[in-house]
């Protein structure tokens, strides 16, 4: 994908005239990540902002006890970074990718001439953050009132909504994340997430094939991928 293609299709800079997101592409360097590389870590400086071209990546937190606690995973098009750029205190979280993934970087330099001036790009970064607090303070509600099994649910029904792809009948199918990166978001166990998913799928509400897991979703229209 064109990193000027890319801009054109991220929330945070659809508002841009086509000559500014051409002038971002220019600013913006393209680096490649491995799986399970770290491109920024919680606690450190940042002076860099990032646009996810290709891949995926996880965000994440340790805990006081030394756990990591992934917040959100993001895909092509999602953006991070902004933070520690707008506040100059550390980096909030860790993020690693998940597989081979390609980002467009912005210097802090760049990022502050875009934002100056630039109310339609100010209004969209608050919006990125009301939309990151709303869901900040769902996971946190289900972690402290939901049991294991009601958050697994959650997870699967969310990820459906934001990645998955319709099958039919109800379902959504998505691409299956490992049992590690299930149990690091819902705060749980392998061994807990495994006998978690057998119960759904005894249930009917989840079907592992593979790679894949099809989810029953009777809610709003999933995405189509």
């Amino acid at each position: 994908m064109i990193v000027t293609d890319l801009f054109s299709r991220v929330p945070l800079f659809e508002g841009l005239p086509p000559a500014e997101r051409v002038a971002l592409s220019k600013a913006a360097a393209v680096r490649t990540y491995r799986r399970g590389e770290r491109i920024v870590t919680q606690g450190h400086a940042g002076d860099s902002f990032f646009v996810l071209v290709k891949g995926r990546v996880a965000v994440s937190i340790l805990s006081p006890e030394g756990r990591e606690i992934v917040l959100s995973n993001l895909s092509a098009g999602d953006h991070f970074g902004e933070m520690a750029l707008l506040d100059e205190a550390p980096r909030s979280a860790t993020v690693t990718a998940v597989e081979r993934s390609e980002l467009a970087v912005l210097t802090r330099e760049a990022f502050f001439d875009l934002l100056k001036g630039n109310f339609v790009l100010f209004r969209a970064l608050l919006a990125s953050y009301s939309r990151r607090l709303r869901h900040a303070n769902a996971t946190i509600e289900g972690l402290a009132s939901l049991d294991v099994k009601g958050r697994l649910a959650r997870y699967f029904r969310d990820l459906a909504g934001q990645r998955g792809r319709r099958a039919g009948g109800g379902w959504i199918v998505v691409v299956r994340p490992s049992q590690r990166e299930i149990a690091d978001t819902i705060g749980s166990s392998r061994e807990t997430v495994s006998r978690t998913m057998s119960q759904l799928s005894r249930e009917n509400l989840i079907v592992p094939k593979g790679k894949a897991i099809y989810v029953r979703f009777e809610g709003e229209a999933a995405a189509t991928g």
